[in-house]
């Protein structure tokens, strides 16, 4: 008796025509997949403003703000009294004493960062004439498509003259 093939006993596979429909498939996705990562990390369009760009601005953005606020700090521990004697530690306008500028690269631990402090004494940029305004201002680079941009944070303050 000869054997008899049955339907359980075929060999399954996939055709070649099945395979490229697949690879092709596979292919389309995998580039969309690639150009979303490249325009969300801020790569292929600076202005997007969301995905893994957002969330390297964003830590540029904070690190820029503790950097200002912690020289306001600094700043505001000076002395600034009308009498007698009066002292004013500030120095001349609008370069406040002992804080000068800080390029690129000097302050340490943040390499991208640079900070300047100005301040004002009385009108117009403060509102009375015993009071300064201080104003600190953290640039930072960041990358866009084939350069960098700079951008800022600026924290300020009022500060009043102690009797």
């Amino acid at each position: 008796m000869p054997a008899r093939l049955s339907l359980n006993n075929r060999c399954r596979g996939f055709s070649l025509a099945e395979v490229l429909v697949a690879l092709a498939i596979l292919t389309i996705a995998v580039l969309g997949i690639g150009a979303t990562v490249g325009v969300q990390s801020g790569g292929t369009a600076k202005g997007v403003s969301f995905g893994l760009g957002a969330v390297s601005r964003a830590g540029l953005l904070s690190s820029a703000a503790f950097l200002a606020q912690e020289r306001l700090e600094q700043v505001k521990r000076l002395t600034y009294r009308i009498g007698p004697p009066p002292t004013d530690q500030f120095g001349a306008s609008p370069f406040p004493a002992g804080f000068p500028d800080e390029p690129l690269g000097t302050i340490a631990g943040y390499p991208n960062f640079s900070r300047q402090v100005r301040f004002w004494t009385g009108p117009p940029q403060a509102p009375a004439a015993n009071i300064k305004l201080v104003t600190v201002t953290v640039f930072f680079n960041t990358p866009g498509d084939n350069d960098l941009h700079q951008e800022s944070v600026a924290v300020s303050t009022l500060i009043a003259a102690r009797p």
